[in-house]
């Protein structure tokens, strides 16, 4: 075997095994951040005595008593309902704003475009709890205390940065080509906007929408400071089963996973559209 030959083998033995460990490292990777949902999911179908067990039993006789008593649960059912509606009028609200704000940004060559961008890329950093407790007392003066359209307005703070940071990126890589031929057939800047930006930003509209209704599902601190007992959401639903001294951990768990599987099957279902959205290209005309 000549030296070449055998440099190239060791070449094709060492890329072979790099590629070996990167798929063993990824795969550990995977296992150890789905662990926790595994068990959470193990603890819901056991009973309380089983939950309990010390040490923890990896073998079991599996119960749906937990997700019977969940669904009986007047309290968990009522704060579901409330999360699907302050979803819904959250994502909504958030991209009636954000749509325009983008274009606007983008095609109207606002000064201080860079400044302002800098401002979005700060408020989606900044805690929530730094704006519910200077909010808390506004919101009792106004009546927005404990609704949902009041909760669902809050979440703006944090979501319509991020929507139109997201958006601008979308709409800027349209050819602004299109935009000053539409103009010269006399389109408003609201056609240009419903019939070329959106329909052509399709994609990376969606993957917003998405991204939105996911932070709004799974938020806790603001739904904390700014809600009672009308408008409390899934995430303080699960909570409803800790009570004094005690914790039914079945149930709680069972309500966790209630929780994480609207979301979940959200993304997989649309998750096309995250993919499109996030990698949009430039559009050619």
């Amino acid at each position: 075997m000549s030296a070449a030959a055998a440099v190239s083998r060791r070449y094709r033995l060492t890329a072979r095994l790099s590629q070996a460990w990167a798929y063993a490292f990824t795969g550990a990777m995977v296992l150890f951040s789905l662990f926790p949902v595994y068990w959470v999911f193990a603890t819901s179908l056991k009973t309380k005595r089983d939950g309990l067990a010390n040490p923890p039993l990896w073998i079991f006789d599996p119960t749906q008593a937990n997700y019977l008593k969940l669904w009986s649960h007047d309290t968990f059912k009522f704060t579901f309902l409330n999360s699907i509606i302050v979803t819904g009028i959250g994502v909504a609200l958030s991209l009636s704003i954000a749509i325009p704000a983008a274009y606007v940004i983008v095609r109207m060559k606002m000064r201080g475009r860079r400044f302002f961008g800098a401002w979005l890329i700060l408020a989606y950093m900044l805690p929530e709890f730094l704006f519910v407790l200077p909010m808390f007392s506004l919101y009792q003066w106004t009546g927005l205390y404990d609704t949902h359209a009041g909760l669902a307005l809050m979440y703006q703070v944090h979501v319509l940065p991020l929507s139109i940071w997201l958006l601008s990126s979308f709409f800027g890589e349209i050819d602004f080509a299109i935009d000053e031929a539409a103009r010269m057939e006399g389109a408003t800047h609201w056609q240009i906007l419903t019939k070329i930006y959106v329909p052509c930003s399709l994609p990376g509209v969606a993957a917003t929408a998405i991204l939105n209704a996911i932070w709004i599902w799974n938020e806790l601190a603001i739904a904390i400071g700014l809600t009672f007992s009308r408008a409390q959401t899934v995430t303080l639903g699960v909570t409803s089963f800790r009570g004094y001294a005690a914790l039914d951990w079945g149930a709680m768990t069972a309500a966790s996973i209630i929780a994480i599987v609207p979301m979940l099957l959200f993304a997989v279902v649309a998750q096309k559209h995250i993919v499109k959205g996030l990698t949009l290209g430039a559009v050619k005309g």
